[in-house]
């Protein structure tokens, strides 16, 4: 076959291909970049925002006021309450078992997701009957029986150690921090979307930890009972009763 210098065919052991078709790629790579930067800023826009929250790493204050060791362990102040947990993924229930309505100072770093909050605390720092506190123990009020849909969540990571704290990708982490004894909660939204964190316990009041591990981050319907203790909701249900229901 007859060529001319004007040919676009091309061979690919060619050192240069011709300059029309060199266009034509250029086009094709410049339309692909482009599109993956839109589908990107798209997938980047289309998530939901962080939520609100916060961890103070690093940083320590004071706290004064009444230890609440059940079910999990509180610290009643005298405008507030707050969860506590130890560094890493612990709780503190045996740190302060035996503080039940003892007055205490302690240092630690604040976690708070309003309206919760909850305290990574040093150890060490807790001090027994040192100080006065006006604090005293929360009266537990029955709110009566309820049926909520929602998922279980680790207390420490969903209310501001990790963003986001719930859902599947985050089951992994959440189990850990359940295993070591940080509180379990039940994560229920209204009909508005908004969620309620509720400290989940069993019938009788007791602790939940191990128990509840095969359900973690799965869409679930729990009955219970629903009680407030200061400012803080805890539901009361049977772990061996949980509902497993479609997303």
């Amino acid at each position: 076959m007859k060529t001319t210098p004007n040919d676009d065919f091309y061979v690919g052991y060619l050192p240069k291909a011709p300059t029309s078709l060199g266009r034509i790629a250029a086009r094709i790579a410049a339309g692909v970049v482009l599109a993956g930067l839109i589908g990107g800023g798209l997938l980047i826009f289309g998530q939901p925002p962080f939520a609100t929250s916060k961890f103070e790493y690093g940083e320590y204050r004071d706290y004064a006021g009444v230890i609440e060791e059940w079910p999990y362990p509180i610290l009643v102040t005298n405008n507030a309450s707050f969860l506590l947990v130890a560094p890493g993924k612990h709780g503190l229930s045996d740190t302060v078992k035996g503080m039940q309505g003892k007055h205490v100072q302690l240092k630690g770093s604040l976690i708070e997701r309003i309206p919760d909050r909850m305290i990574e605390v040093i150890p060490a720092s807790i001090i027994v009957g040192t100080s006065p506190s006006l604090a005293t123990p929360s009266r537990t009020i029955d709110l009566g029986p309820v049926t909520l849909r929602g998922e279980i969540v680790d207390t420490k990571c969903y209310l501001g150690v990790m963003n986001p704290g719930e859902h599947k990708v985050h089951r992994d982490c959440a189990v850990r921090c359940i295993s070591g004894g940080v509180p379990p909660a039940f994560l229920a939204r209204d009909a508005a979307g908004d969620a309620r964190v509720l400290l989940l316990v069993g019938n009788d009041s007791r602790a939940l930890s191990k128990e509840v591990l095969p359900f973690v981050a799965e869409p679930l319907e729990i009955s219970g009972v629903l009680a407030r203790t200061g400012s803080t909701l805890t539901l009361k249900a049977d772990p061996a009763r949980f509902r497993r229901v479609p997303e």
